[in-house]
């Protein structure tokens, strides 16, 4: 009952947080509230007898690469975009429309499932979190994204170097 209940408040923590990263217009608030979303994340892990995948997603998400937003956030500054107006601000309205229905449609759409574990106990793991599982899992059935997230990451990294710089020379240079 104590595992149900930290992993309702885990759940909503993340759910409500990850809501926080897409809504604040502040970056350096929304990362914050990302820091919040990963840890809750870890938290589930712990929950789900993966301590191995928590500490990574603390020390790697949550650390690391958290730490590199926030540096580039402090490099770029909070400076608005020039002359930009949001030409989707008349559509608003719209979004949050879909956002509500499609909470609506989930909220169905698991009131009637039948998905196996959703209303019985979990089954027991062997091997789910080990250091070796998870080496396993990655060496050799997800060499490929895993390989590809890091491609990913490094473009990402490189693109908001880039786009720093731009934002300097945009302002004349510092």
């Amino acid at each position: 009952m104590a595992e149900q209940i930290i992993f309702v408040i885990a759940a909503a923590a993340a759910l409500m947080s990850g809501a926080l990263v897409v809504t604040l217009e502040n970056a350096f608030r929304a990362t914050v509230a990302l820091i919040v979303t990963l840890v809750s994340v870890a938290v589930i892990f712990l929950l789900l007898a993966a301590p191995f995948v928590a500490a990574i997603q603390i020390i790697v998400y949550a650390g690391a690469i958290v730490v590199l937003f926030l540096f580039v956030i402090a490099y770029m500054g909070d400076r608005p975009a020039p002359g930009l107006e949001d030409r989707l601000a008349p559509y608003q309205a719209f979004t949050w429309i879909f956002v509500i229905a499609l909470i609506g449609q989930a909220g169905i759409m698991l009131a009637n499932s039948n998905l196996v574990g959703l209303y019985d106990e979990p089954a027991a793991t062997d091997d789910i979190g080990s250091p070796e599982a998870i080496g396993r899992a990655f060496i050799d059935d997800y060499i490929v994204p895993f390989e590809a997230t890091s491609a990913i990451l490094l473009v990402a990294a490189i693109a908001a170097v880039l786009l720093a710089k731009r934002g300097v020379n945009f302002e004349g240079g510092r």
